[in-house]
């Protein structure tokens, strides 16, 4: 299998708060995370 990941800021943020994070094969798998980010959600600046 193979895995591809990508974030994007967008035209309206000025600040990327999505991540994703792929592991090494473990025993034939992988371990596959992905945070999207609330964009400003409430006025803070992290999620």
């Amino acid at each position: 299998m193979q895995i591809y990941a990508k974030t994007d800021i967008g035209k309206a943020r000025e600040m990327n708060q999505d991540a994703y994070y792929v592991s090494e094969n473990i025993e034939n798998m992988k371990l596959c995370i992905l945070a999207d980010g609330m964009g400003g959600y409430n006025r803070r600046r992290s999620s």
